[in-house]
This record gives C-alpha cells, sequence and structure tokens, in this order.
C-alpha cells in the first residue's frame, strides 16, 4: 500500500455477504496500540490512537461498518463497530460478519462530507447494542458525535473515552 497522503486513511476492507445482507467492513490498517474498552464502556487510549481511529470512523456509510479490535481490561478480544443508524445493525448479526472476516485488503479512503447540516443538539437517542465480545453504536447520517468528538467532547453518555 502506498503511502497515505494527506485526509487519506490506510484501512483495510472485507466485503461481507451474510445471508441476504451484505457489508462493507472497514478495519484499521493496522490494530490501535494499548486501546482498551471497560465494562462500564469507557474507551482508554492513546491521543495519537484516538485521533487515528476517530478519522477512521468517519467512513461510516449506508452498508459500510467501521470495525475496530480493541480489548477488555482482563485483554480479552473486544471489537468495537460503528455502523449507520439507519441500517439498524444488530450486535447479534456481528458474529456473523467477523467470522467471514479474512486479511482484508489494503485500501486508502478519503473522508465524505454528510449531506446538509448537522442538528445542533445532543442525540438523546443512542442505543448501543451489545454481544459479549463487541459493542455496535449507531452513529447518524451526520455523524453529530463525531463531530462532537472532534470538538473535544469525550463523554457521549452511552462511551466516555479517556486519552492518555
Amino acid at each position: 500500500m502506498a503511502r497515505p497522503g494527506a485526509g487519506q486513511r490506510p484501512t483495510r476492507r472485507d466485503d461481507v455477504q451474510v445471508g441476504p445482507y451484505a457489508y462493507r467492513v472497514l478495519r484499521p490498517a493496522r490494530p490501535p496500540r494499548g486501546a482498551v474498552l471497560t465494562r462500564d464502556r469507557r474507551l482508554r487510549v492513546a491521543r495519537r490512537e484516538g485521533l487515528r481511529m476517530l478519522a477512521i470512523a468517519e467512513l461510516v456509510g449506508e452498508r459500510t461498518l467501521v470495525a475496530f479490535p480493541l480489548r477488555d481490561e482482563r485483554g480479552i478480544p473486544f471489537d468495537l463497530v460503528l455502523a449507520d443508524e439507519s441500517l439498524k445493525f444488530p450486535a447479534a448479526r456481528w458474529s456473523d460478519v467477523r467470522q467471514r472476516l479474512g486479511a482484508g485488503r489494503a485500501e486508502l479512503h478519503v473522508r465524505r462530507e454528510p449531506a446538509g447540516s448537522p442538528p445542533s443538539r445532543r442525540r438523546a437517542d443512542v442505543k448501543p447494542d451489545e454481544t459479549r465480545h463487541a459493542l455496535i453504536i449507531p452513529v447518524d447520517a451526520h455523524r453529530t458525535d463525531l463531530a462532537r468528538l472532534r470538538r473535544g467532547e469525550l463523554d457521549l453518555g452511552y462511551l466516555r473515552i479517556e486519552l492518555g
């Protein structure tokens, strides 16, 4: 893979079919180092890794899932998965999608701006869905919560980011 230029995000891409559902799954080209997701939904991550994760999170789309392979505080693998809220992606389906992931194809992606202007208020109806080894977070079309993170708000209510 070529060296990424300005605004480009290096990822690994898998196209996955689960029954009648087709998904594009993007993962970071290299997993976030030292990122830990605790049981009480706190993501502990170094600032630089957090910014890399945020840049890739902005690639969530209609049928595009963004998955971050993390660990919980006991060292057990745990996935943080972002999905467009219109997809209504159930956490129970993640294990089927996860099974079908391979090494992935290396790609560079450029951030797409959402259409229209984002709402100025907080999203109160965000309901993350959790399974034993994954947390699925719905992302709205305007990426409201990602914009809040970019502005420095680290407590989204359903997930708190702790930068180290």
